[in-house]
């Protein structure tokens, strides 16, 4: 099993280097790009909470959740994702696929520790305009890709009676392109201005859980996070190229633009910091149920080098309630109520204005839990989504999502005994 998973891990680890294209939403132009869930998907379909902890599950999200594995796990999530994108005057669907996250979780004596990849955000838009106002038809294109991932670095650890703590150190690379294209009717060649941003840096993660049983029966569950703002160093670079519209490989003359007179060769973008806190109430192997709010400080977001005019950042916050229940988890006479089903509800303001308009995310998740022979289990799940406005200034964004996430499990550092 550890061969197979490696195997495949490494193919996905090379396939998202190399070939980024988890977004397909407008919206990804702004900052640096559409944010990404970290965490699994037994979080994601609780509608992103990361207070519950338990023995067999990584919590990508919530380091301190490191300090109560019991065997070691390999988690892998997969996500097949449709987009409708709707305008007063169109509508279109797009379809994408990708990697949520690849990673492993081993405990140790008194500590736990895991590592792993996750594509923070992703940049993937393509957008055409028609200007008819001008004397001569002019169509101008915007368009993205690119992205950011984490490769990250988890341990925690159980302190006192109902706590525990962990720290997750993240390394953050990636690169951005974004290209805005102008073309004149009855003119050949049209011109393309291409910024190019190389992202690399760190940031940090601070995460404690407080669980402690009411009676024999019930737990109170508690979380608080705290991530600290954070640099990335920024290497630029931006061409002026002429190219065809019928075939927008065809390039003409590239002219490479001096950034350091400038300053903007080399710049620093500003991660905003964040603090979470979350509760709940639940019954172990057979029901929870908790709710959880993050602040983030997007208002100080910055990136110089890609400042867009009608492009703004305030303060966001999300709110999420969920949990999950479990019919019978002892069963051998029935496999389904041995299955977990999970549900989930979040609202996100993301900070994000457009033309002064704030972006704001809502989803629904609903997932259910397979068990497999021993400790593993399957995570498949729905989430369904709205993002943007129906107003004449915005784009409407209604998604839904399969996702398909891999918890295996495995027992490690167990002295042998012979007889």
């Amino acid at each position: 099993m550890i061969r197979s998973f490696l195997k495949i891990s490494i193919l996905l680890f090379t396939g998202l280097l190399y070939a980024q294209s988890g977004s397909v939403s407008p919206y990804s132009h702004t900052g640096l790009g559409e944010i990404n869930f970290r965490g699994t998907q037994v979080n994601r379909f609780m509608g992103g909470l990361e207070i519950y902890n338990d023995t067999i599950h990584a919590n990508l999200s919530n380091p301190s959740s490191y300090g109560k594995l019991k065997l070691t796990t390999y988690s892998l999530g997969l996500n097949y994702k449709n987009n409708n994108l709707t305008d007063t005057n169109d509508s279109k669907s797009i379809v994408s696929a990708g990697l949520d996250y690849i990673g492993i979780a081993i405990p140790a004596k008194k500590f736990g520790f895991g590592f792993g990849i996750i594509p923070y955000t992703s940049v993937g838009y393509k957008l055409s305009i028609i200007d008819e106002s001008a004397i001569t038809n002019t169509l101008n294109r915007f368009q993205g890709e690119g992205g950011v991932n984490k490769v990250f670095f988890s341990v925690g650890f159980k302190a006192l009676k109902y706590f525990t703590f962990g720290a997750t150190i993240n390394y953050d690379f990636g690169k951005l392109t974004y290209e805005t294209s102008r073309f004149i009717e009855n003119i050949f060649l049209g011109t393309v201005l291409k910024n190019e941003s190389s992202v690399s840096g760190l940031d940090f993660k601070l995460a404690t859980n407080f669980e402690m049983p009411l009676n024999d029966k019930l737990a109170v569950h508690a979380m608080f996070s705290y991530v600290p703002e954070a640099s990335l160093n920024s290497t630029n670079k931006r061409q002026l190229l002429t190219v065809a519209l019928s075939d927008v490989t065809r390039v003409g003359e590239i002219i490479d633009i001096d950034l350091s007179a400038s300053g903007n060769d080399f710049t620093k973008i500003q991660l905003p910091s964040s603090v979470g806190i979350g509760f709940g109430v639940g019954r172990d192997r057979k029901w929870f149920a908790g709710s959880q709010y993050i602040m983030t400080s997007t208002s100080n977001f910055r990136n110089s080098f890609t400042t867009l005019p009608n492009v703004s950042y305030q303060d966001g916050s999300q709110f999420s309630i969920g949990g999950f229940f479990i019919p019978d988890y002892s069963s051998i006479t029935s496999y389904w109520k041995r299955a977990v089903f999970r549900m989930g509800l979040r609202h996100e303001v993301t900070g994000i204005l457009v033309n002064n308009f704030g972006i704001n995310e809502t989803g629904i998740n609903f997932g259910l839990g397979l068990p497999l022979p021993g400790y593993s289990n399957i995570n498949v799940g729905l989430e369904y989504g709205t993002r943007g406005s129906e107003n004449s200034d915005m784009l409407k964004e209604k998604f839904w999502a399969i996702r398909v996430g891999f918890s295996l499990n495995d027992l490690w550092f167990v002295k042998r005994k012979y007889n």
